[in-house]
């Protein structure tokens, strides 16, 4: 059977007390450390920063600073599991507002600290499998090779094949089977569908515009807005493009 990890727990409790009695149940469970104590919320956020617990038994009732405002002065990357400390149970249902994982009253039941370690237990289990799957999650990212885009366009012509650099592109529009590709040299026709071709292209520089058409984003000189809110993308030498709805709010996050 794999034994299971230690937990890190920090006390704060401005009653010596009470600090006393949970750390004594605590003590002699064997996966508990108690890494730190504290008897203010001040002292707290140093001691939160300094050991990083997995769990704060908290009390919540505290001269200056209570356990509530506690937790919101805490940042949220420092956060731990909380399960409040309480003598009156009017604050069960606030500490769960405050997002506690529990709360237990004084003076304390060794079995209630119990049931509550199970609870934390199982969170830590989850959060470390959650983290350990994006850590995978990125090893993979880092690990796939980066998409290849394509960089230029074979063209039929005559009998003869010369290719088109993919940075010549002005826009492309369908026609039937084929495409239209619009350079600054004129226009050159390749057969293929418009969804295909843009699976190919970098989105970072080029964009679908409508349907039918396809546009290098670093050629649109100008969006011109029509009566009824709708786009003409302006090219240089006059050409306009319509923009359609459909493909209005990508463009406008584009550019």
């Amino acid at each position: 059977m794999a034994r299971e990890r230690t937990i890190t727990a920090m006390i704060v409790d401005d009653e010596p007390l009470a600090r006393h009695g949970l750390r004594a149940v605590l003590s002699a469970i064997p996966d508990v450390t108690i890494i730190a104590e504290a008897s203010d919320g001040e002292e707290a956020l140093s001691a939160v920063a300094e050991h990083h617990p997995d769990v704060l038994f908290l009390d919540i009732q505290m001269p200056e600073m209570d356990g509530f405002e506690f937790l919101r002065t805490l940042p949220a990357e420092e956060m731990p599991l909380v399960v409040f400390v309480t003598a009156y149970d009017e604050f069960a249902v606030k500490a769960f507002d405050a997002r506690a994982l529990d709360y237990i009253l004084k003076p304390f039941d060794e079995m209630r600290i119990t049931a509550s370690l199970s609870r934390v237990r199982e969170l830590l289990r989850l959060k470390e499998q959650a983290a350990y799957s994006r850590r995978i999650e990125e090893i993979v990212r880092t690990l796939r090779p980066a998409k290849r885009f394509l960089e230029r366009v074979m063209v039929r012509n005559s009998g003869k094949i010369h290719f088109v650099p993919v940075s010549d592109i002005l826009w492309c529009e369908a026609a039937a089977d084929y495409l239209q590709l619009h350079t600054s040299a004129g226009v050159h026709t390749i057969r293929g569908s418009i969804g295909s071709f843009e699976e190919q292209l970098d989105p970072a520089r080029f964009i679908r515009i409508h349907r039918s058409t396809i546009v290098r984003l670093d050629a649109i000189r100008e969006l011109r807005t029509g009566p009824h809110g709708e786009y003409t993308a302006l090219l240089g030498q006059g050409t306009e493009l319509a923009v359609s709805r459909s493909y209005k709010e990508r463009i406008e996050r584009l550019l």
